[in-house]
């Protein structure tokens, strides 16, 4: 469901107003994609409490196939994101700031079923993001992020034992 609507949201955000600004919309939405993750993850999945106790079940058993309904993203998307900055912004930038937090979203999906599935295959920076997401599942004060230890880093939080 993600990969047509981030190509909607592309087509969107090219149109007669696109251009450059379109382009650094998207490269804010993956960033923000990022950012969010980290804080989504930190926060809410280990402190909220309904949330926390659904994403506990995870590290319990990581490589069971367990989260949110995709339905439920995509509404979250249309309603707490694209939706808002229509008000906010010009139609494009809309569209290319939300394309690049579903392209964010769908490499966390992507990423984290990777780790805990199918492993590196041999990639270098693949096995690092492994090797981190792993210390987290037995250090959960620590390496929140799934697709980049960035934000771990920035805010203190990344741990590489």
């Amino acid at each position: 469901m993600y990969p047509p609507l981030i190509l909607l949201c592309l087509v969107l955000a090219f149109g007669p107003d696109g251009g450059w600004a379109s382009v650094a919309m998207i490269t804010l939405g993956l960033l923000g994609w990022s950012l969010a993750e980290y804080l989504i993850h930190r926060f809410a999945f280990h402190h909220a409490p309904l949330l926390q106790q659904i994403h506990l079940t995870h590290h319990d058993a990581p490589r069971e196939l367990n989260g949110t309904p995709t339905l439920v993203t995509v509404a979250v998307f249309y309603g707490l994101v694209y939706w808002p900055l229509t008000w906010m912004l010009r139609a494009e930038w809309a569209a290319a700031l939300t394309a690049g937090l579903l392209l964010g979203y769908l490499a966390y999906v992507g990423v984290h079923y990777v780790v805990h599935h199918l492993g590196s295959g041999g990639r270098a920076w693949l096995r690092r993001l492994i090797r981190l997401h792993a210390v987290h599942h037995h250090d959960v004060a620590h390496n929140f992020g799934v697709t980049s230890p960035l934000w771990d880093w920035v805010f203190g939080t990344l741990a590489r034992r």
